[in-house]
């Protein structure tokens, strides 16, 4: 019996679920979502004092 990994996108922006072999990358290697053309990139390091007191 033979197994295969998929590996799969999701879009935070648009919910979009799909195999990350379908999706379009830019010139720097991000994923860009087919349905919403949304890039995606590393995300923005946020210090204790710009995160939201509980």
């Amino acid at each position: 019996m033979s197994f295969e990994w998929v590996s799969y996108f999701h879009c935070h922006n648009c919910g979009l679920a799909k195999s990350s072999v379908d999706i379009p990358y830019d010139r720097l290697g991000y994923a860009v979502c087919p349905s919403c053309g949304v890039t995606t990139g590393p995300t923005v390091r946020k210090f204790a004092s710009e995160l939201p007191a509980f």
